[in-house]
Formats: C-alpha cells, structure tokens, sequence
C-alpha cells in the first residue's frame, strides 16, 4: 500500500545552498524504493531582481521587462531539491541525472509579479539504466495557470546496462538531414560558464564548478549545467521564443565538458516550430529540443 507523504507549505522558496548541502550528506540505498506523492508550495514569492539580471546575463537575454521563457525552472529547483531531499523519497540526491525537460507557457510572465508555485513528484518508471522520475511544477498568477514543466530525472542503478550504439545510429542519421540547411553559430563556451551559472540560479553542484571538484563524480573536467544551454540556445532564438504562449522540449544527450567549442543549429518545423540542437565540433550531439506553439505540440 503506498504512502502519501503531506503536502509542504513554504512562504518562500528554501535555501538552494542548503538543500544542496542536505543532499551531499545524505546516505541513502542505491536500490530501487518506491516514489510516492510528496507535493511542495509557495505562496506569494517574487522573483529576485538580481538573480533575474545575473540569469539575463550569463544566457544571453535582453532586458524587456518580463522573465525568459526559461527562468522559472531556475526558482522552481530549490523546491525540487526539497522533495528529492524529502526523508520519504528513496534515492540520494547526488548522481540523479536531468534528462529530459517540457515546459509549457500559457503568457508572458512580469518580472515583478507575484507567484505562487506548486512542485510535486509520484511515482517513476523502469528506464534502460534504471528508473526515470518526473518532477512536476506548476507556476500560478492570481490563481490562474501561467506556467508548467515536467523535469525528467534518471536514477542509474547497479546492473542497469548502457544503451547499445545500435539504438542511436538511426535517430542520429535523421538529425543530420534535419539541420543539413541550417546555418550553424559557433560557439565557445568558456571554463568560467559553469561558476557564472551557478551564480546566476544558485545551483554550486561541484559537478559544474571547477575540473578537480567533478573529478570524484567521474568527469574529467568540469561541466556546464544543462539548463544553462537550454536558456541560451532560446536567448540565441530571439523574437520565436518571445511569443506569449510556448511549448519547449529539450533532451540532454551528453555532458558538456568546459571549456568547450560547440555548434548551434535551429531547423523550422510544420506548424510554426523550430527544432533546435548543440553539437560537438565532431558531430556529437549535447541537446536536442523544439520550440513551438501551443498547438503544434502538446502540453504537459
């Protein structure tokens, strides 16, 4: 019989850095457990204009008085932090890994408005290298739905095998003629991006700072929070992103490694969409995504 943990009340959003503190002291089993519903509130918080600046700025993203499509999903994770942090969830923070991201904009959000915000997660699913988890947040104004997303985390687990390259030759074939025409920006990314990410959204994951602090979680150097190419591949997309109503898919393929030299590709879609992707220099695929109406893609 499952449990149902109570639902958090907050009357703002927890400290980043001491949730990420939490989670780098918990001890917990790297067995599968269950999920169960744990759902956590804000009332009446207002983003901090500083950070919004800070944000702004290390993605690329003009002033014009209301928040980048993206932002939300960067005060929304210390309340996804609280629920992965929950005494009631079964897998320790640390080594869980974003893979996929959906967010819905029903309009444009005010910078200086009032929000409430509603996270929540329930249950997961048996994935290829072990279970995949959805966080669940919902963004209101004055009572009225103004923003949603789905952040889709994975928990690799002992015996779970990687994906056969088989898997992904096709997919990586019709990418290639998905962007053939598409005029490519180059882009360095410098070693700093992750430090001036972390300033800007609060997110000091020691993965993303410096080469000797991410070598214990395996990567040979520091590497760039996802969210970060997310938000400046829509800042790179300028006047598409800045409609009142939007969909934005994005999967992460694999880290990237700062600093690094990658290319960005956007291709036009049926129905007003613009698919969008970050590559290596040799091809390699870092994130894949789409940007697109309401109705040419469906919402969480």
């Amino acid at each position: 019989m499952s449990h149902t943990a109570p639902s958090l009340e907050l009357s703002k959003p927890p400290l980043l850095a001491r949730e990420l503190l939490r989670a780098a002291v918990a001890r917990r089993p790297s067995r599968p457990g269950e999920v169960p519903r744990l759902d956590v509130r804000v009332q009446g918080f207002t983003p901090d204009a500083r950070q919004l600046a800070r944000y702004r700025e290390v993605c690329g993203f003009s002033e014009d008085g209301d928040l980048p499509l993206t932002f939300p999903q960067v005060f929304a994770m210390p309340l996804h932090l609280t629920l992965l942090n929950h005494p009631a969830f079964p897998y320790r923070l640390l080594g869980m890994v974003h893979v996929r991201n959906h967010i819905h904009q029903r309009q444009r959000l005010a910078a200086g408005a009032r929000y409430a915000i509603h996270a929540w997660v329930e249950g997961q699913r048996e994935a290829r290298q072990g279970r995949e988890l959805d966080l669940h947040t919902a963004v209101e104004e004055n009572g009225t739905l103004v923003w949603s997303a789905v952040t889709t985390m994975l928990r690799r687990l002992p015996g779970m095998g990687e994906r056969p390259r088989e898997a992904s030759r096709a997919p990586a074939t019709d990418e290639a003629q998905l962007f053939a025409n598409s005029r490519p920006a180059n882009w360095s990314v410098p070693e700093n991006a992750g430090r001036r990410y972390a300033r800007a959204s609060g997110d000091y994951n020691p993965i993303h700072l410096y080469g000797f602090t991410a070598k214990p979680f395996g990567f040979p150097r520091a590497i760039v929070h996802g969210m970060w190419t997310v938000g400046r591949c829509v800042a790179e997309m300028g006047e598409a992103a800045e409609a009142p109503a939007l969909t934005l898919t994005s999967e992460f393929r694999r880290p990237l490694l700062l600093p690094s030299r990658v290319i960005f590709q956007t291709a036009p879609q049926a129905g007003g969409g613009v698919a969008y992707r970050v590559v290596a220099e040799d091809g390699q695929p870092h994130l894949l995504g789409r940007l697109s109406p309401p109705e040419a893609s469906p919402s969480p």
